[in-house]
């Protein structure tokens, strides 16, 4: 079983409120992690003044970190007064997410919380520097929208029905073995979430109708016996797996928002050179399609 020990939290040097934090610490109460908390406090304006001297950008410099210090020991407190562990970093970077993944190479990290921005419908849900450590963070991403989870919530592991190879069955797992996590220490529901194709739409005339009854029939069969099997090895119930048919970012989304799921995990493979500066072609799409929290688990192609 995976667990949580050591999470390390991004925090919004423009906001006063922190969701990011809120919920490290929901989850870090429930599984007995420590949190470590991170501020790039890189002022822009302060930055590009090319006409103060060095000492003066020094001086300005040192003040703002200062008072950032401040600002995360005041919202720390609470937090501690609780018996949470927590420990934090200032740092001024003009480029906070290499500043983020340098920290996560320093040390060993479970899980990388930070705050999506999701302002509705019109815009995109995840901004450069997140899409930036989807694809490079080392450790899981869970990017968290506003508000409160609630007490009795849903945690959606959408997985693979039919994988093709040994290295999408190990990430089925890890997903699963974060997500099982994630619902027992916070009392959650498990669900798990499945899609597959439709049947093929160019097929010769005079096989056309069997062949798609068939194969829609057969491929049912496939992917509700291979998920029946996943679901039956982390004991999710029959009334919490949900095997539908159609594109992949619609049937994740569309479960997700019939459940009001607090978040969802899913996965992708990275793969190296350029092709790995890409989510996935199911991954990307469906994480733009999710209104909710949402937890990434990676692995490496050239982990095979």
């Amino acid at each position: 079983m995976r667990r949580l020990d050591n999470i390390l939290v991004v925090l919004d040097p423009q906001q006063e409120e922190q969701p990011a934090l809120a919920r490290a610490a929901y989850l870090a109460e429930a599984s007995g992690a420590s949190l470590h908390l991170f501020l790039c406090a890189y002022d822009a304006s302060i930055g590009i003044a090319t006409f103060l001297t060095g000492g003066q950008r020094d001086t300005f410099i040192q003040t703002i970190v200062d008072g950032s210090r401040v600002m995360v020991e005041r919202l720390v407190a609470p937090y501690i007064d609780k018996g949470l562990v927590i420990t934090f970093d200032v740092v001024w970077d003009r480029q906070p997410v290499e500043a983020v993944l340098q920290q996560c190479k320093e040390d060993e990290y479970d899980l990388l919380v930070k705050h999506a921005q999701h302002h509705g419908r019109a815009e995109a849900m995840f901004n450069h520097a997140d899409w930036n450590l989807l694809r490079y963070s080392p450790c899981p991403v869970l990017l968290v929208k506003d508000g409160q989870w609630d007490e009795v919530g849903q945690v959606l592991a959408a997985v693979d029905a039919a994988p093709e190879t040994e290295l999408h069955r190990q990430l089925n797992r890890s997903i699963l073995d974060l997500a099982k996590f994630l619902a027992n220490v916070l009392d959650f529901e498990l669900h798990l979430v499945s899609a597959y194709p439709p049947p093929p739409v160019f097929v010769p005339v005079s096989v056309a109708v069997e062949t798609r009854v068939n194969y829609r029939s057969k491929m049912k069969a496939m992917v509700e016996q291979h998920v029946a099997e996943l679901a039956g090895e982390y004991d999710v119930i029959d009334e919490r797996v949900h095997a539908i048919e159609g594109p992949t970012d619609w049937a994740i989304s569309s479960v997700s928002k019939d459940l009001v799921a607090e978040f969802v995990v899913m996965g992708n493979v990275s793969r190296p050179g350029l092709a790995g500066l890409s989510i996935g072609t199911s991954a990307e799409p469906t994480l733009d399609a999710l209104e909710t929290n949402v937890l990434l688990v990676k692995m490496s192609e050239s982990a095979e």
